[in-house]
């Protein structure tokens, strides 16, 4: 099995060589290292190993696009940057609290328990017990810090949940929050953008060795890794300190700019080009997991240049800042939405944008018959990854991938946003009917398939990998907490 992993290995580096991934579940895109249009293509990588009777499948999982670096387009106006402390204090809850939960959660469905064991399956199998980090996609050793916030909140959800003892679990975090503490940190203050699971070492996204930690940071995966601490932090305060002490190493203040999210990309000569990062629903979401460490990125919270449209006749925000004048998609997608809902719960200004964004599947469904719950998600065929979205680039129902090429004959059903929508809206016939689509859509040992293609011929999408499996986990913890967010 060792020889096994290790001629995989050197597959993986061999095919990943000529291009960087930019592999987050962020905005951002392929990245060829040629920096020419064209010369390279999407990446994947999807090998079986018949010939020894051992099969995988792995994926690095990419992410909406945040930038094009071809281009060079003028950044949106900005505004001047109040300082913020590079370890800052934890803002006061919001006056407004859900009501508190008074005995532990349970599931009272079998259809709901059964769920929860086979989406923490894929935690049992992925666990790495030397780090404490979660793989990004099945048995690949390899992660982001997106990644890494999905892992934490399905690992609190599943404890929650008594999917685990608590010894095994607080076994776990201190594994986990001994490898934060030991964590290698480049020059920029912030963590890199990616990691191997197994030895904490610094990774490029193609999963080369990047000792030097040239790979930049995202402001949007570092946004939801505090959020997933935070939870941490809050429900567990016996790891306060530790959590503190971890956060605190970290120059925070590098993620937002000017009001906007901040990121960095790799650049010439070990340099780092600094990059606005998020659309509309990422951007926000990100913007208010930030701020729970009292960081505001007021434009990105307050100030997106957003337009209406109409698809199917109703009416949707969305980013004005699209392909052409900035150089990133504009995805109108559910999974920033969903996990805004379910780990923070939605302020009132956005949800009319959310109700709008559930009716116009349910009525796509209607008008159709084509059960719709759209997302970014991973495939287990080429181009292995599409964004599957109500509305990108002026164009209702798209499907495309990084490279923009669209793929209407791929558009699939979303594993995630299905358990999601059920759970945020669960008096919904048209959430109840997504829900019990899903509910088989299952390995038998290694948790929930991403989803299920809309062309009935091509049938499951059978690609795992710890977002779906962590975002069902969360959806079945607010279910039974009766609709209280995770912050909470």
């Amino acid at each position: 099995m060792q020889i096994i992993a290790t001629a995989m290995t050197e597959m993986i580096t061999s095919v990943l060589m000529p291009t960087m991934l930019y592999a987050t579940i962020n905005q951002e895109t392929l990245v060829c290292l040629s920096h020419k249009v064209g010369e390279c293509a999407d990446i994947n990588i999807n090998f079986r190993l018949r010939e020894t009777g051992f099969e995988q499948h792995h994926q690095l999982i990419a992410a909406p696009d945040n930038f094009n670096p071809d281009l060079d387009l003028p950044t949106p106006a900005s505004v001047p940057s109040s300082p913020t402390p590079a370890v800052p204090p934890p803002i006061p809850k919001p006056t407004t609290i859900p009501p508190a939960i008074t005995s532990p959660p349970r599931l009272t469905q079998k259809a709901d328990q059964i769920a929860a064991q086979q989406a923490w399956k894929y935690f049992e199998r992925n666990w790495n017990p030397q780090t404490g980090l979660v793989n990004s996609g099945d048995n690949f050793p390899w992660t982001t810090w997106w990644d890494q916030g999905s892992a934490l909140l399905g690992i609190h959800a599943a404890y929650q949940l008594r999917l685990l003892p608590k010894d095994v679990f607080q076994q776990r975090m201190h594994t986990l929050l001994n490898t934060l503490e030991k964590l290698p940190i480049p020059q920029t203050g912030l963590p890199n953008k990616a990691y191997s699971t197994d030895t904490a070492q610094m990774r490029q996204l193609n999963n080369k060795p990047d000792p030097k930690g040239l790979s930049g940071w995202s402001a949007l995966d570092m946004g939801r890794f505090l959020l997933g601490l935070y939870v941490m932090r809050s429900h567990y305060p016996e790891y306060s300190s530790r959590i503190n002490r971890i956060v605190a190493r970290w120059n925070l203040a590098k993620l937002i700019k000017d009001g906007w999210l901040n990121g960095a990309i790799p650049d010439s000569g070990g340099k780092f080009r600094e990059v606005q990062e998020g659309r509309l629903g990422y951007e926000q979401y990100a913007a208010y997991s930030l701020k729970l460490w009292n960081l505001h990125a007021l434009k990105a919270l307050s100030h997106p240049p957003v337009q209406t449209v109409q698809v199917d006749g109703i009416t949707l925000l969305i980013d004005q800042r699209n392909l052409k004048n900035s150089g990133a998609t504009n995805y109108l997608t559910n999974d920033p939405y969903v996990l805004w809902g379910l780990e923070m719960g939605w302020p009132d200004t956005v949800k009319p944008q959310v109700q709008n964004l559930f009716q116009v599947q349910a009525q796509r469904f209607k008008r159709t018959g084509i059960l719709t719950a759209v997302n970014e998600d991973s495939l287990d065929r080429p181009p292995y990854f599409l964004y599957y979205s109500v509305y990108a680039n002026g164009q209702p129902w798209q499907a495309t991938s990084v490279r923009e090429k669209t793929y209407p004959h791929l558009r699939f059903l979303s594993t995630k946003a299905a358990f999601s929508w059920y759970a945020l809206m669960p008096d919904e016939p048209y959430s109840q009917r997504l829900r019990n689509f899903v509910q088989d859509l299952t390995s038998k040992n290694n948790g929930y398939f991403s989803g299920r293609y809309e062309n009935s011929q091509l049938g499951i999408n059978n690609s795992l990998d710890v977002n779906t499996n962590a975002v069902i986990l969360e959806s079945l913890l607010y279910q039974a907490r009766n609709k209280r967010p995770l912050i909470f």
